[in-house]
């Protein structure tokens, strides 16, 4: 039996997307151009990898999904409500800053007092 084709980063990071409500595996794979069947590979494969935190959601909502790399911080609440509506947790937006801080940490975006920027691509 030939051996399986690792998955790429590429694949890795359209599986990621799939994670994020409302978004398809079809969509996934159009935007970074990869057959669905790899997406599919990759969410089975690398779980793990491919699985979005609550900070992460965070900023996908913000974000518009990663196609936006600038993002304001002056309706955290509407970003609180969807983690809550997602997670049931009772978000608010004060959770949604430390977790947009731990993300700042991470250097995955930086703040500044009103707004953010992606640093790295995401997802």
């Amino acid at each position: 039996m030939p051996k399986a084709r690792p998955v790429t980063d590429t694949e890795l990071r359209a599986a990621k997307l799939t994670r994020i409500p409302g978004v398809t595996l079809a969509e996934a794979a159009k935007r970074f151009q990869v057959p669905v069947a790899r997406v599919r590979a990759a969410r089975r494969d690398c779980p793990e990898q491919t699985q979005v935190s609550l900070a992460e959601l965070a900023l996908a909502a913000l974000t518009n999904n990663g196609l936006e790399r600038s993002f304001t911080l002056q309706n955290l609440e509407r970003v609180a409500g969807y983690l809550d509506y997602v997670n049931h947790d009772g978000s608010t937006a004060e959770d949604v800053r430390r977790l947009l801080a731990e993300l700042a940490e991470q250097g995955w975006i930086a703040l500044g007092d009103d707004s953010g920027e992606l640093v790295k691509a995401w997802p």
